[in-house]
């Protein structure tokens, strides 16, 4: 799917905040661009917040040894978020044409250690969009045309 120009500035700009890159930017920009066409803006938005719980909880299990004193309730965490945030995928994309909907049920769906690799990945990507909305947020807004994630709205 080839993106819009505000689009491809939002995955530039993303590309440098993440510091070593985006690790699925043409999802997210298929996401992002899937959000505008179907007026989907407070479902993209649930799914980068659900994005940043599960990048967050992943990140919280690899610190953490698997006897250790809670990790069965964040493993538990885990899982549940997995399964939030691939309904919150097939949510985003209940209208995109078969190609999309086939392209991330393979990916991001199957019951494999690649698709829950791919879903950590976009979900990196997703944590990374959050945390420039979150810091777009508490800056006071400037005409330096650079608005990538200001307040709540992922894709206007």
């Amino acid at each position: 799917m080839p993106f819009s120009e505000d689009i491809e500035h939002v995955l530039n700009f993303l590309d440098q905040a993440a510091g070593q890159g985006l690790h699925k930017r043409n999802d997210l920009g298929t996401l992002l661009e899937l959000a505008i066409e179907f007026d989907r803006h407070e479902e993209m938005n649930e799914l980068i917040f659900h994005g940043r719980v599960l990048h967050n909880l992943y990140g919280t299990l690899r610190r953490a040894s698997s006897g250790a004193e809670g990790y069965a309730k964040v493993e538990h965490e885990f899982t549940a978020a997995v399964e939030t945030l691939r309904d919150r995928l097939a949510h985003l994309l209940a209208d995109a044409d078969e190609e999309h909907i086939q392209r991330f049920e393979i990916h991001y769906y199957a019951a494999t250690q690649g698709s829950l690799r791919n879903l950590i990945d976009l979900a990196h990507d997703l944590g990374v969009l959050k945390s420039v909305q979150n810091e777009r947020k508490h800056q006071p807004h400037t005409d330096q045309g650079d608005d990538v994630g200001h307040g709540q709205d992922a894709t206007s």
